[in-house]
């Protein structure tokens, strides 16, 4: 449950702690006095999206924090899937004017999405947002499962086994080329980039050889020259740079026994021998330069087919020829697959057979606990004084089986008898779906993990004696959760525990929203002026003391 809520520079809230109690917390107040400023608070806490409009003017951050203890063990056990097992919860959010939001769950750091998950464990809100919700096709199928609890849920995981079971198994077959059609085409076009690939015959490497011996050709003339030239410098002509070696070193020859000169000899005998290798390796490369313009088509044709494989099947030859390696070994697991896909296909029609009965047995749990919910609902509304009014849930069959059965599941409606029951978008309007609502969290409020149920003004459009219905409605919910309730009708005031005041007041240029924890003295009084207005008469007084006294007896 919530006990303490403490707000720091939200709206009209300079600074506000306050500690809630166990059952029927009510929030009384005028107008405009920023008792829904709370529950925005509240919900900002819990994860709800930010409205900046909230921070407080003037002020540069805005902060609040929410302690809740008593945790069910329901709750407990979706808290601990978050790492969160301790008794006590403190859930911590800052904003800042700067755009900064941090966030945190017993003092440690975490995510906006965290944050809202845990608020949706520990607290359900009734709100406009949630009757659209409500009206929405789509959420019905949940409700109604959520009602049937864990015998429902376990039908449901059976459907949703089964039918992975079904899926791996398509899945198997589709990996092994499908039916014989499909397999065929699949053998086909591997058998075509087999046969491609095999074709070209090729090498590692080969790519770069080809674009090495394509360059050094379309450079052949140029080449050719430039040999022929460094030939001549150096061995082709009497002045040639090896001749010159060669007659320094014999010059030097004579003078024996001068340790430099001998040096020097020796190092022109190496460079000679040197350049005479180099000239043998140039008079090579030469007689290798001569232009064959067939060479050079068929190496522009190689090139351009290597260039389309490695686009096709892998971008290097290396990849090419793995991608060669694969489709040989899948072409013979098709090939050899149809016995394969014949025992899938037995196990499929198998697990079929049994997805559908496990889809009907689903389908009668659920009109089982239709038929109970729809009893329940009925039975609430007519005691929210809507006599005349009928709930039931519509089935369809869906074409096949889904993870989540063969239903179809909505939610009719009808508020006045003879009246066609009709989707509830179409027939239920505000004060109904309000009512409509309370008898949802009436029927709910023991199955949730929830242990804090929120109403703000959920009582509008009524009054009278169904006012009283309602205060008891939301009393009987705190048997199995804390309630807290905005209110202006003094017959649903009546029955809380708790009774909280909230009033505003200024103080120059300053408004400021302040809460008071009424005595029961000062709750007869609020009751009464909820009754007579601001002048409390004894009539007054003594009608809320009767009030206070029925919803007592009823507690």
């Amino acid at each position: 449950m919530l006990q303490t809520l403490s707000i720091k520079n939200v709206a009209l809230i300079s600074s506000l702690t306050i500690d809630f109690g166990k059952g029927f917390n009510v929030l009384l107040g005028e107008t405009g006095a920023g008792k829904s400023i709370i529950f925005d608070a509240l919900n900002f806490v819990l994860g709800a999206k930010l409205d900046k409009t909230l921070l407080r003017s003037g002020e540069e951050s805005m902060r609040v924090d929410a302690v809740f203890s008593e945790i069910n063990p329901h709750a407990c056990q979706l808290l601990a899937e978050y790492g969160y097992e301790e008794d006590e919860l403190v859930l911590s959010r800052t904003y800042s004017q700067d755009g900064k939001n941090t966030i945190r769950i017993n003092g440690l750091p975490t995510t906006l999405s965290v944050l809202k998950d845990v608020g949706d464990i520990l607290v359900d809100s009734y709100s406009q947002h949630e009757s659209i919700d409500m009206l929405k096709v789509k959420n019905h199928i949940g409700m109604l499962d959520r009602f049937g609890g864990d015998e429902l849920q376990q039908a449901k995981n059976a459907v949703k086994e089964l039918y992975q079971q079904k899926q791996d198994i398509d899945a198997k077959i589709k990996d092994l080329g499908g039916n014989d059609e499909e397999r065929a085409r699949a053998l086909s076009i591997l058998e075509y980039q087999i046969n491609e690939i095999e074709d070209a015959q090729l090498r590692p490497g080969e790519d770069e050889e080809i674009k090495d011996r394509l360059k050094f050709l379309s450079n052949a003339e140029k080449i050719f020259q430039a040999i022929s030239s460094c030939e001549a410098l150096l061995s082709d002509n009497p002045d040639c740079a090896i001749n010159a070696l060669q007659q320094s070193s014999g010059l030097l020859a004579m003078f024996t026994g001068f340790e430099q000169l001998e040096n020097c000899r020796e190092r022109l005998d190496s460079a000679r021998y040197e350049i005479e290798d180099i000239c043998q390796t140039l008079t090579d490369i030469k007689s290798s330069t001569e232009f064959d313009e067939g060479e050079l088509e068929e190496l522009d044709r190689r090139n351009d087919l290597i260039k389309s494989l490695l686009r096709k099947y892998g971008g290097t030859i290396e990849k090419t020829l793995d991608f060669y390696q694969e489709a040989k070994q899948r072409y013979n697991e098709l090939e050899n697959s149809a016995a394969i896909i014949d025992d899938l296909e037995k196990q499929k029609e198998k697990i079929s057979k049994q997805l559908d009965i496990a889809c009907q047995n689903l389908t009668a749990l659920r009109k089982k606990y239709a038929e109970e919910i729809s009893f329940k609902i009925t039975t609430q509304l007519r005691e929210l004084g809507m006599k005349s009014s009928s709930f039931d849930v519509k089935f369809e069959a869906l074409p096949s089986p889904t993870s989540n059965g063969i239903d179809s599941v909505e939610f009719i409606f009808s508020a006045n008898k003879g009246q066609e029951m009709k989707s509830l978008a179409k027939t239920a309007s505000g004060g109904e779906l309000s009512r409509f609502m309370l008898a949802v969290k009436n029927i709910f409020a023991g199955i949730g993990s929830a242990q804090t149920l929120i109403f703000d003004e959920i009582d509008a459009g009524i009054s009278g004696e169904t006012g009283n219905i309602v205060g008891q409605k939301l009393s009987n919910i705190t048997k199995f959760a804390q309630v807290l309730c905005i209110t202006h009708l003094p017959q649903v005031a009546c029955y809380g525990d708790e009774f909280f005041y909230v009033k505003k007041s200024e103080n120059g240029n300053t408004t400021t929203t302040s809460v008071e924890h009424l005595s029961e003295d000062k709750i007869i009084s609020s009751l009464a002026r909820m009754t007579g207005g601001d002048l409390v008469s004894e009539i007054a007084l003594s009608h809320a003391r009767e009030m206070r006294d029925r919803a007592l007896k009823h507690a």
